[in-house]
């Protein structure tokens, strides 16, 4: 099981990889908290989703499940609250379809639960 402590040393280690331009070196309490590293996850996948840069957006994806996965009950919790629903305000205020395509299996599930669960008035 990968503790909170562990998953700001993952992203830390992971997202900067996947970074064209040293996006994580802008925000320097980025991985200061396991908060503060969720939202980072988030914010980076959804830039990238909004610039129609999928791969690095899916390789987002994968990492996120990946951590759910393992993540301890905190980790899972931010993932639910703070990643996918940050998906899904991209969605809603942008128009986005591509999430379906680019989301794992466990987020998917997640996603949709999560989904069904804002009031049509909001879509």
């Amino acid at each position: 099981m990968i503790t909170q402590f562990q998953v700001i040393g993952l992203l830390k280690e992971e997202l900067p990889k996947m970074s064209v331009k040293d996006y994580f070196s802008e925000i320097p309490r980025a991985f200061s908290s396991i908060h503060a590293s969720i939202y980072c996850l988030s914010d980076f996948t959804r830039k990238n989703l909004e610039s129609e840069h999928f791969i690095t957006a899916r390789k987002c994806f994968v990492l996120a499940e990946r951590i759910y996965i393992e993540g301890d009950i905190m980790v899972q919790l931010l993932i639910e609250q703070v990643f996918i629903d940050s998906l899904i305000l991209a969605k809603t205020i942008k128009g986005k379809n591509h999430l379906e395509i680019l989301i794992p299996p466990v987020l998917q599930k997640i996603y949709i639960k999560h989904q069904e669960q804002i009031p049509p008035s909001h879509i």
